[in-house]
């Protein structure tokens, strides 16, 4: 298909023409494009070189009678060595300060690299919120978790022994069988009396009932000490015998000393299933 500049530039501006032409321009590039004849020369050039022509197009410029050196002749504010320059290379339109035509061949904006860009975000944001959902994991764990303690080992409690002991007080008892004769001299009689006396009951402390009966034996021989005279003799034999004294034993109970106390440790539960549970 053979195509005048004109028609071209004409293509330019309409958005199904310059599908069919292969230009890759958005609206507002095609009409800065088509408005600057530069810029309209140099992408026409391009597309021919990528659509060779069966019949040859008419040119886009008259071309002079003559043809001075490239150098001295201006064509259009440029000289030819320029023009031609200019339109072997991509075109750089500078319609305005902010906005630049692209290069005939150049990728169009929001092509390959700007999906590549929109993965990128995308794969950023899902790893972001994965962080989040781990952070917000982390701080409910801790602030739910529940602190308890574990028994390792139950106490075992102590045990004991029965012991028997001596108190430090004293018995004494009466066997009922007078320490004296009939017909003993009242003296000595007495004194076998006090001999029993001094070895139970003096010096020691007594139990209560040892105590009552020694001072049932201490009357009884100060009475006799009363009724002594010379030549008294024994002439029958009363209820007071010979004393015993024997130490007082009781029993108590003795610790074993195996008292041991429960190992434990404090245990912490997250979530209700992460840590040491029960």
């Amino acid at each position: 298909m053979a195509l005048s500049l004109e028609e071209f530039r004409s293509a330019l501006v309409d958005a199904g023409s310059r599908q069919g032409l292969g230009i890759r321009l958005s609206d507002t590039e095609a009409q800065q494009v088509a408005a600057d004849p530069h810029a309209a020369q140099s992408w026409y050039a391009y597309w021919q070189s990528m659509n060779p022509q069966t019949e040859p197009a008419a040119p886009a410029f008259p071309a002079p009678e003559t043809t001075p050196a490239a150098e001295t002749v201006p064509l259009g504010g440029h000289d030819f060595a320029q023009t031609a320059a200019f339109a072997s290379a991509p075109p750089a339109y500078a319609g305005t300060p902010t906005t630049a035509i692209p290069s005939p061949g150049a990728p169009v904006p929001g092509g390959p690299e700007k999906k590549s860009r929109v993965g990128l975000w995308v794969a950023l944001s899902i790893v972001g919120a994965l962080l989040l959902l781990a952070i917000i994991v982390v701080v409910v764990a801790f602030t739910t978790a529940r602190h308890w303690t574990k028994v390792d080992a139950p106490e075992k409690p102590e045990t004991f022994h029965s012991e028997e002991y001596e108190t430090g007080l004293y018995l004494v008892a009466d066997d009922g069988v007078s320490p004296c004769a009939v017909d003993q001299d009242w003296t000595d009689c007495i004194d076998a009396m006090e001999a029993q006396y001094a070895g139970a009951c003096a010096g020691v402390e007594l139990v209560p009932a040892a105590a009552m009966l020694c001072e049932q034996h201490r009357a009884e021989i100060d009475r006799m000490r009363a009724e002594d005279s010379e030549g008294a003799v024994v002439a029958s034999l009363g209820d007071f015998g010979h004393l015993t004294r024997t130490p007082e034993v009781a029993t108590r109970q003795v610790s074993n000393n195996d008292y041991e106390a429960a190992v434990t440790h404090e245990a912490v539960c997250y979530l209700g299933f992460l840590g040491e549970c029960d």
